[in-house]
Protein backbone atom coordinates (compact mmCIF):
# COMPACT_ATOMS: atom_id res chain seq x y z
CA UNK A 1 0.00 0.00 0.00
CA UNK A 2 3.20 2.63 0.74
CA UNK A 3 4.02 1.88 -2.38
CA UNK A 4 1.03 2.70 -4.55
CA UNK A 5 0.01 5.61 -2.02
CA UNK A 6 3.52 6.89 -1.08
CA UNK A 7 2.06 10.10 0.61
CA UNK A 8 -0.75 8.15 2.70
CA UNK A 9 -0.57 8.69 6.06
CA UNK A 10 -3.06 9.34 8.95
CA UNK A 11 -2.28 12.40 9.85
CA UNK A 12 -4.06 13.30 5.46
CA UNK A 13 -6.86 13.07 7.77
CA UNK A 14 -5.85 16.54 9.80
CA UNK A 15 -7.09 18.11 6.46
CA UNK A 16 -10.61 18.07 6.57
CA UNK A 17 -11.57 20.74 8.63
CA UNK A 18 -9.48 22.98 6.17
CA UNK A 19 -11.40 20.97 3.41
CA UNK A 20 -14.67 21.86 4.78
CA UNK A 21 -13.93 25.24 5.90
CA UNK A 22 -12.76 25.32 2.06
CA UNK A 23 -15.01 23.78 0.05
CA UNK A 24 -17.56 26.33 2.05
CA UNK A 25 -15.94 29.54 1.28
CA UNK A 26 -14.83 28.56 -2.19
CA UNK A 27 -18.36 27.78 -3.78
CA UNK A 28 -20.04 30.31 -1.47
CA UNK A 29 -17.52 33.47 -3.37
CA UNK A 30 -18.92 31.69 -6.62
CA UNK A 31 -23.03 31.68 -5.29
CA UNK A 32 -22.81 35.21 -3.87
CA UNK A 33 -20.83 36.59 -7.07
CA UNK A 34 -24.04 34.54 -9.23
CA UNK A 35 -26.90 35.61 -7.25
CA UNK A 36 -25.56 39.51 -6.62
CA UNK A 37 -25.26 39.52 -11.01
CA UNK A 38 -28.25 38.50 -11.46
CA UNK A 39 -28.72 34.50 -11.05
CA UNK A 40 -31.42 34.02 -8.31
CA UNK A 41 -31.39 30.32 -8.85
CA UNK A 42 -28.53 29.97 -6.45
CA UNK A 43 -31.25 30.30 -3.73
CA UNK A 44 -33.35 27.32 -4.84
CA UNK A 45 -30.13 25.27 -5.33
CA UNK A 46 -29.20 25.64 -1.59
CA UNK A 47 -26.03 27.30 -2.62
CA UNK A 48 -26.22 30.17 -0.52
CA UNK A 49 -25.67 28.23 2.69
CA UNK A 50 -23.12 27.78 5.66
CA UNK A 51 -23.14 23.98 5.51
CA UNK A 52 -20.42 22.83 3.97
CA UNK A 53 -21.62 19.68 2.76
CA UNK A 54 -23.45 21.48 0.31
CA UNK A 55 -20.99 22.62 -1.08
CA UNK A 56 -18.09 19.82 -1.28
CA UNK A 57 -17.34 17.40 -4.06
CA UNK A 58 -16.17 14.00 -3.13
CA UNK A 59 -14.33 12.73 -5.80
CA UNK A 60 -11.98 16.22 -5.43
CA UNK A 61 -12.10 15.23 -1.23
CA UNK A 62 -11.12 11.93 -1.55
CA UNK A 63 -8.53 13.20 -3.51
CA UNK A 64 -7.26 15.65 -1.13
CA UNK A 65 -6.95 12.89 1.42
CA UNK A 66 -5.20 9.99 -0.61
CA UNK A 67 -2.65 12.54 -2.55
CA UNK A 68 -2.78 15.72 -0.30
CA UNK A 69 -4.99 17.85 -3.56
CA UNK A 70 -8.19 17.96 -5.41
CA UNK A 71 -10.94 20.41 -6.57
CA UNK A 72 -13.99 21.42 -6.04
CA UNK A 73 -17.31 21.00 -7.76
CA UNK A 74 -18.00 22.63 -11.40
CA UNK A 75 -19.44 25.35 -11.51
CA UNK A 76 -22.66 25.80 -11.46
CA UNK A 77 -24.55 29.13 -13.00
CA UNK A 78 -27.01 30.23 -15.82
CA UNK A 79 -25.16 32.38 -18.08
CA UNK A 80 -28.97 33.28 -19.34
CA UNK A 81 -29.83 35.33 -16.57
CA UNK A 82 -26.94 38.14 -17.25
CA UNK A 83 -26.78 40.81 -18.85
CA UNK A 84 -23.40 40.48 -19.88
CA UNK A 85 -23.54 36.96 -19.89
CA UNK A 86 -19.37 36.35 -20.39
CA UNK A 87 -17.88 38.87 -18.57
CA UNK A 88 -20.53 37.83 -15.72
CA UNK A 89 -19.26 34.37 -15.98
CA UNK A 90 -15.82 35.15 -16.24
CA UNK A 91 -16.37 37.31 -12.87
CA UNK A 92 -18.20 34.70 -11.39
CA UNK A 93 -15.72 31.79 -11.92
CA UNK A 94 -12.90 33.96 -10.86
CA UNK A 95 -14.27 35.18 -7.24
CA UNK A 96 -13.97 30.89 -6.00
CA UNK A 97 -10.29 31.22 -6.12
CA UNK A 98 -9.84 34.58 -4.91
CA UNK A 99 -11.54 33.33 -2.34
CA UNK A 100 -9.93 30.83 -1.56
CA UNK A 101 -6.57 32.47 -1.90
CA UNK A 102 -7.86 34.67 0.46
CA UNK A 103 -8.47 32.12 2.94
CA UNK A 104 -5.26 30.13 2.73
CA UNK A 105 -3.47 33.78 3.08
CA UNK A 106 -5.79 33.80 6.31
CA UNK A 107 -4.34 30.25 7.56
CA UNK A 108 -1.04 31.30 7.02
CA UNK A 109 -1.61 34.58 8.97
CA UNK A 110 -3.47 32.19 11.38
CA UNK A 111 -0.80 29.84 11.85
CA UNK A 112 1.78 32.28 12.73
CA UNK A 113 0.40 34.09 15.03
CA UNK A 114 -0.36 30.69 16.84
CA UNK A 115 3.03 30.30 17.01
CA UNK A 116 3.99 33.86 17.91
CA UNK A 117 1.46 33.25 21.02
CA UNK A 118 2.88 30.12 21.98
CA UNK A 119 6.29 31.26 21.82
CA UNK A 120 5.26 34.09 23.70
CA UNK A 121 3.38 32.40 26.59
CA UNK A 122 5.41 29.24 26.96
CA UNK A 123 8.96 30.52 26.67
CA UNK A 124 9.91 27.96 23.87
CA UNK A 125 11.98 28.53 20.70
CA UNK A 126 10.57 29.41 17.78
CA UNK A 127 12.01 26.47 15.86
CA UNK A 128 10.71 24.14 18.97
CA UNK A 129 6.94 26.17 18.42
CA UNK A 130 7.42 25.82 14.56
CA UNK A 131 8.68 21.92 14.69
CA UNK A 132 5.31 21.15 16.95
CA UNK A 133 3.26 22.46 14.74
CA UNK A 134 4.79 21.08 11.67
CA UNK A 135 5.05 24.31 9.86
CA UNK A 136 6.61 25.30 7.09
CA UNK A 137 7.70 21.74 6.13
CA UNK A 138 5.88 18.76 8.32
CA UNK A 139 8.14 16.91 10.48
CA UNK A 140 7.80 14.16 12.70
CA UNK A 141 4.39 13.83 12.15
CA UNK A 142 2.28 13.10 15.57
CA UNK A 143 1.36 9.06 15.76
CA UNK A 144 -2.01 9.30 17.52
CA UNK A 145 -4.67 12.38 17.46
CA UNK A 146 -3.80 14.35 19.96
CA UNK A 147 -3.42 18.88 20.51
CA UNK A 148 -0.44 18.69 18.31
CA UNK A 149 -2.55 17.06 15.62
CA UNK A 150 -5.37 19.18 16.29
CA UNK A 151 -3.40 22.30 16.49
CA UNK A 152 -1.87 21.10 12.95
CA UNK A 153 -5.39 20.81 11.64
CA UNK A 154 -6.97 23.91 12.19
CA UNK A 155 -3.60 25.93 11.74
CA UNK A 156 -1.25 25.10 8.39
CA UNK A 157 -3.81 23.02 7.26
CA UNK A 158 -6.23 25.48 7.01
CA UNK A 159 -3.98 27.20 4.56
CA UNK A 160 -2.83 24.46 2.56
CA UNK A 161 -6.02 22.86 1.90
CA UNK A 162 -7.15 26.64 0.41
CA UNK A 163 -3.84 26.91 -1.62
CA UNK A 164 -4.95 23.30 -3.21
CA UNK A 165 -8.42 23.91 -4.01
CA UNK A 166 -7.29 27.94 -5.86
CA UNK A 167 -4.47 25.84 -7.35
CA UNK A 168 -6.64 23.03 -8.94
CA UNK A 169 -8.77 25.38 -9.94
CA UNK A 170 -7.58 27.99 -12.02
CA UNK A 171 -6.00 25.08 -13.94
CA UNK A 172 -7.51 25.52 -18.10
CA UNK A 173 -9.40 21.75 -17.96
CA UNK A 174 -13.06 21.59 -18.66
CA UNK A 175 -15.28 21.42 -15.57
CA UNK A 176 -12.79 23.91 -13.45
CA UNK A 177 -13.01 27.67 -13.05
CA UNK A 178 -9.47 28.53 -15.02
CA UNK A 179 -11.40 26.93 -18.17
CA UNK A 180 -14.64 29.12 -17.46
CA UNK A 181 -12.29 32.27 -17.24
CA UNK A 182 -10.40 31.47 -20.40
CA UNK A 183 -13.19 30.46 -22.22
CA UNK A 184 -15.51 33.54 -20.98
CA UNK A 185 -12.90 35.95 -21.89
CA UNK A 186 -12.28 34.86 -25.07
CA UNK A 187 -15.93 35.00 -26.01
CA UNK A 188 -16.28 38.54 -24.37
CA UNK A 189 -13.65 39.94 -26.38
CA UNK A 190 -14.77 38.34 -29.59
CA UNK A 191 -18.30 39.76 -28.84
CA UNK A 192 -17.18 43.41 -28.29
CA UNK A 193 -15.55 42.85 -31.70
CA UNK A 194 -18.30 41.93 -33.02
CA UNK A 195 -20.57 44.67 -31.78
CA UNK A 196 -17.39 46.92 -33.08
CA UNK A 197 -16.95 45.47 -36.46
CA UNK A 198 -18.52 48.51 -38.88
CA UNK A 199 -22.07 47.24 -40.88
CA UNK A 200 -21.06 45.55 -44.40
CA UNK A 201 -21.91 47.01 -47.24
CA UNK A 202 -25.25 45.89 -49.37
CA UNK A 203 -24.76 42.60 -51.33
CA UNK A 204 -23.29 43.11 -54.20
CA UNK A 205 -22.07 41.65 -57.19
CA UNK A 206 -18.64 40.92 -55.56
CA UNK A 207 -20.14 41.26 -52.22
CA UNK A 208 -21.38 37.88 -50.68
CA UNK A 209 -20.27 37.46 -47.37
CA UNK A 210 -22.69 39.56 -45.56
CA UNK A 211 -23.99 36.85 -43.60
CA UNK A 212 -20.64 37.20 -41.40
CA UNK A 213 -22.35 40.23 -39.67
CA UNK A 214 -22.41 38.99 -35.98
CA UNK A 215 -25.83 37.73 -34.61
CA UNK A 216 -27.72 38.41 -31.89
CA UNK A 217 -28.39 36.70 -28.75
CA UNK A 218 -32.26 36.04 -28.85
CA UNK A 219 -32.06 34.84 -25.92
CA UNK A 220 -31.11 37.62 -24.47
CA UNK A 221 -33.05 39.77 -26.46
CA UNK A 222 -36.00 37.72 -25.53
CA UNK A 223 -35.44 37.86 -22.12
CA UNK A 224 -35.11 41.59 -22.42
CA UNK A 225 -38.16 42.03 -23.72
CA UNK A 226 -39.98 39.95 -21.56
CA UNK A 227 -38.62 41.87 -18.73
CA UNK A 228 -39.65 44.99 -20.17
CA UNK A 229 -43.12 43.54 -20.75
CA UNK A 230 -43.88 42.64 -17.18
CA UNK A 231 -42.34 45.49 -15.12
CA UNK A 232 -45.10 47.62 -17.65
CA UNK A 233 -47.65 45.43 -16.32
CA UNK A 234 -46.45 45.94 -13.13
CA UNK A 235 -47.29 49.99 -13.73
CA UNK A 236 -50.69 49.37 -15.18
CA UNK A 237 -51.52 46.80 -12.57
CA UNK A 238 -50.88 49.04 -9.64
CA UNK A 239 -52.69 51.93 -11.61
CA UNK A 240 -55.92 49.14 -11.43
CA UNK A 241 -55.47 49.23 -15.62
CA UNK A 242 -56.02 45.57 -15.65
CA UNK A 243 -56.98 45.02 -19.30
CA UNK A 244 -53.76 46.99 -20.05
CA UNK A 245 -51.77 44.86 -17.57
CA UNK A 246 -53.08 41.39 -18.95
CA UNK A 247 -51.96 42.45 -22.14
CA UNK A 248 -48.29 43.45 -20.82
CA UNK A 249 -48.28 40.13 -19.18
CA UNK A 250 -49.33 37.97 -21.96
CA UNK A 251 -46.99 39.59 -24.16
CA UNK A 252 -44.06 38.58 -21.35
CA UNK A 253 -45.63 34.89 -21.65
CA UNK A 254 -45.25 34.81 -25.29
CA UNK A 255 -41.35 36.10 -25.12
CA UNK A 256 -40.24 33.62 -22.75
CA UNK A 257 -42.97 30.93 -21.73
CA UNK A 258 -40.83 30.33 -18.44
CA UNK A 259 -41.38 33.68 -16.99
CA UNK A 260 -43.01 32.91 -13.77
CA UNK A 261 -43.86 36.09 -12.29
CA UNK A 262 -45.69 36.84 -15.60
CA UNK A 263 -47.75 34.26 -14.96
CA UNK A 264 -48.45 34.91 -11.18
CA UNK A 265 -49.12 38.83 -12.11
CA UNK A 266 -52.16 37.60 -14.98
CA UNK A 267 -53.64 35.52 -12.32
CA UNK A 268 -53.93 38.51 -10.13
CA UNK A 269 -54.70 40.76 -12.81
CA UNK A 270 -57.41 38.06 -13.63
CA UNK A 271 -59.11 38.45 -10.15
CA UNK A 272 -58.93 42.35 -9.99
CA UNK A 273 -61.00 41.43 -13.31
CA UNK A 274 -63.88 38.53 -11.67
CA UNK A 275 -62.45 36.57 -14.20
CA UNK A 276 -62.03 32.86 -11.39
CA UNK A 277 -61.56 30.56 -14.45
CA UNK A 278 -58.90 32.64 -16.08
CA UNK A 279 -57.23 33.18 -12.97
CA UNK A 280 -57.00 29.43 -12.25
CA UNK A 281 -55.40 28.89 -15.57
CA UNK A 282 -52.93 31.47 -15.41
CA UNK A 283 -51.87 30.38 -12.00
CA UNK A 284 -51.68 26.74 -13.26
CA UNK A 285 -49.69 27.90 -16.06
CA UNK A 286 -47.48 29.16 -13.64
CA UNK A 287 -47.20 25.56 -11.96
CA UNK A 288 -46.41 23.38 -15.49
CA UNK A 289 -43.50 26.30 -16.81
CA UNK A 290 -42.42 28.41 -14.47
CA UNK A 291 -38.76 27.91 -14.36
CA UNK A 292 -38.47 29.69 -10.20
CA UNK A 293 -39.44 27.97 -7.31
CA UNK A 294 -40.64 31.04 -5.44
CA UNK A 295 -43.09 31.66 -8.40
CA UNK A 296 -44.07 27.53 -7.94
CA UNK A 297 -44.40 28.61 -4.05
CA UNK A 298 -46.52 31.90 -5.11
CA UNK A 299 -49.12 29.89 -7.20
CA UNK A 300 -50.04 27.66 -5.24
CA UNK A 301 -50.55 30.40 -2.16
CA UNK A 302 -53.06 31.89 -4.55
CA UNK A 303 -54.47 28.83 -5.37
CA UNK A 304 -55.28 28.06 -1.59
CA UNK A 305 -56.15 31.68 -0.98
CA UNK A 306 -58.72 31.37 -3.93
CA UNK A 307 -60.07 27.70 -2.69
CA UNK A 308 -61.03 29.20 0.36
CA UNK A 309 -63.46 32.09 -1.98
CA UNK A 310 -66.98 30.42 -2.08
CA UNK A 311 -68.31 30.72 -6.20
CA UNK A 312 -71.97 30.83 -4.43
CA UNK A 313 -72.19 34.06 -3.06
CA UNK A 314 -71.06 36.04 -6.29
CA UNK A 315 -70.90 39.46 -5.07
CA UNK A 316 -68.83 38.56 -1.80
CA UNK A 317 -66.92 36.19 -4.37
CA UNK A 318 -66.41 39.12 -6.73
CA UNK A 319 -65.41 41.29 -3.99
CA UNK A 320 -62.57 38.85 -2.67
CA UNK A 321 -61.14 38.33 -5.76
CA UNK A 322 -60.67 42.10 -6.58
CA UNK A 323 -59.10 42.30 -3.18
CA UNK A 324 -56.66 39.45 -3.66
CA UNK A 325 -56.39 40.66 -7.24
CA UNK A 326 -55.59 44.20 -6.76
CA UNK A 327 -51.76 44.54 -6.53
CA UNK A 328 -48.90 42.70 -8.06
CA UNK A 329 -46.99 40.45 -6.91
CA UNK A 330 -43.34 42.59 -6.93
CA UNK A 331 -41.44 40.09 -4.37
CA UNK A 332 -40.57 37.80 -7.22
CA UNK A 333 -36.61 37.46 -6.48
CA UNK A 334 -35.53 34.53 -4.60
CA UNK A 335 -33.63 35.67 -1.57
CA UNK A 336 -31.34 34.02 1.07
CA UNK A 337 -32.10 33.54 4.75
CA UNK A 338 -30.13 36.37 5.75
CA UNK A 339 -31.04 36.10 9.06
CA UNK A 340 -29.70 32.55 8.94
CA UNK A 341 -26.60 33.60 7.38
CA UNK A 342 -25.87 36.48 10.21
CA UNK A 343 -26.62 33.97 13.01
CA UNK A 344 -24.32 31.21 11.76
CA UNK A 345 -21.82 33.49 11.31
CA UNK A 346 -22.13 34.88 14.70
CA UNK A 347 -22.52 31.69 16.48
CA UNK A 348 -19.33 30.23 14.44
CA UNK A 349 -17.46 32.97 15.02
CA UNK A 350 -17.83 33.15 19.18
CA UNK A 351 -17.14 28.92 18.77
CA UNK A 352 -13.82 29.72 16.73
CA UNK A 353 -12.53 32.45 19.80
CA UNK A 354 -13.62 30.01 22.10
CA UNK A 355 -12.31 27.24 20.52
CA UNK A 356 -8.45 28.98 19.90
CA UNK A 357 -7.98 30.25 23.38
CA UNK A 358 -8.29 26.41 24.74
CA UNK A 359 -6.12 25.37 22.13
CA UNK A 360 -3.65 27.95 22.92
CA UNK A 361 -3.89 27.64 26.66
CA UNK A 362 -3.38 23.76 26.65
CA UNK A 363 -0.91 23.86 24.00
CA UNK A 364 1.37 26.58 26.03
CA UNK A 365 0.98 24.05 29.33
CA UNK A 366 2.65 21.15 27.12
CA UNK A 367 5.14 23.26 25.85
CA UNK A 368 6.53 24.95 29.00
CA UNK A 369 6.32 21.31 31.02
Amino acid sequence: MENIFPNVHWTNLLIIPGLLIGYTIHELAHAFAAYFLGDYSQVERGKITLNPFRHISWFGFFAFLLFGFGWANPLEANSQNFKQKHLAMCLIAIAGPIASITLSIFGLLLTLSVAAVLVYGSGASTDTVFSFLNFPIPADLPQTFNLQALSMAFTSRIAIASFWLAFTSLMPLPGLDGFVVIISLIAYFRERKGQETPVQPAPTETTTNTHLRPLINRYKLRNNISDIHFKLGVEYHEAHKYDDAVARYRQAINADKNFGPAYVNLGLAYLAKGKRREAIHAFRGTIKYADDQKSHNEAWYQLHQLSEVSPIDVDAAQESMAEMGASPWTDTKPRPNWLSLGIGSAVLLIAGVSFYSYLLSSLIQILKA
